[in-house]
């Protein structure tokens, strides 16, 4: 990527971040703020932190079931370079959150390369992650009566239909893998035939990283495990909830609302914007919030714990595995952005 191209990204995120956090603030009652902010119970914080560090135990625990076919990597390496990545998208610009995971299991361990750890990550994101947060979802939509139900059911199908045909395209390309690339590589007739030969080339070292898929024990396990982990994270978010006192009178809103916000905010953090998801994280939570009869204030006083109380434990977690591993953060970049 170009120097101009990558200023322009960062710029545009950057002002996405700033324009969500002035409509956020504007007209807050910053007494009211405070009041929310001073009277939260922030002991049921740690349990909340508690998961959300267990939670990158659980994606590492996840992510050797997809790497085994490939090779079996210790544990630890994978913890390491679990937490790295998800330091990076905190600090780092341009999402490069995991491409600096994918490079930072293929430096500790060189028996696994870039592009097959980039393409279990992609599965893992893109699809498993996808997937089964929107079925979940769909359950708590079903089951219950939440504010806009029918616009978000209609959306949650959509979704689910893309990701399924997401799931249907990875699993070709994990079984024909060559026939995959030559049919990628037919679909751009405007390229030329060097340029085809690498996009075959790298769709089967890219298929290297599927072969979990074929094999039912790890495929079982990485969809069992990850439907573990969208449960934790809901549990997680709902000590906040408990915190605030939002499960109780005035407010009395259900545990449904925990796993709402855990779909909106994975939705509104593919918006472009600075480093560590700022303002559209809060968007998303507040607007979720405010959805459920949540005044703006109390709102707004949540959105700024619960993403503090993600941001610090895993960033922190990601620098002590960075410096562990010998690798800087200016490397990290560097090499994630190539």
């Amino acid at each position: 990527m170009s120097g101009t191209r990558r200023n322009l990204y960062v710029a545009v995120g950057l002002a996405i971040s700033v324009i969500l956090l002035w409509v956020l603030f504007r007209n807050i009652d910053f007494g009211d703020l405070g009041a929310a902010l001073t009277h939260a119970n922030y002991w049921w914080l740690i349990p909340n932190i508690a998961l959300a560090a267990f939670a990158m135990h659980q994606r590492a625990y996840r992510w050797k079931y997809m790497i085994n076919p490939i090779k079996e990597v210790r544990f630890g390496t994978l913890l390491s370079a679990t937490c790295i990545g998800f330091m990076a998208n905190n600090v780092l610009p341009l999402r490069l959150g995991e491409f600096a995971r994918a490079y930072s299991l293929s430096f500790q361990d060189k028996g696994i390369s870039k592009s097959a750890s980039l393409a279990t990550i992609f599965v893992e994101r893109m699809v498993f992650d996808l997937v089964i947060l929107l079925a979940i979802f769909g359950l708590v939509v079903s089951g219950s009566h939440l504010p806009g139900q029918e616009s978000m059911t209609s959306g949650a199908v959509i979704a689910i239909g893309v990701a399924s045909a997401g799931i249907i395209f990875v699993i070709v390309l994990a079984v024909r893998p060559e026939k995959s690339g030559r049919l990628i590589a037919r679909v751009l007739p405007f390229v030329s035939a060097g340029i085809r030969t690498t996009i075959e080339n790298t769709v089967v070292r890219f298929s290297h990283g599927l072969a979990f898929i074929k094999r039912p024990k790890d495929l079982a396990m990485v969809s069992i495990l990850t439907v573990g982990l969208w449960i934790l994270m809901w549990l997680s978010n709902w000590f906040v909830f408990h915190a605030f006192g939002f499960d109780g009178p005035p407010f009395n809103v259900p545990l449904a609302a925990s796993f709402v916000l855990l779909v909106v905010v994975s939705i509104s953090i593919l918006i472009p914007s600075s480093p560590g998801f700022v303002g559209v994280y809060h968007a998303g939570t507040v607007w979720t919030l405010t959805a459920y009869g949540i005044d703006k204030e109390h709102a707004l006083s949540f959105a700024l714990v619960l993403h503090a109380a993600q941001y610090i434990p895993i960033t922190l977690m990601g620098f002590y595995y960075l410096r562990k591993s010998h690798l800087s953060l200016k490397a990290l970049e560097q090499q994630a952005g190539e």
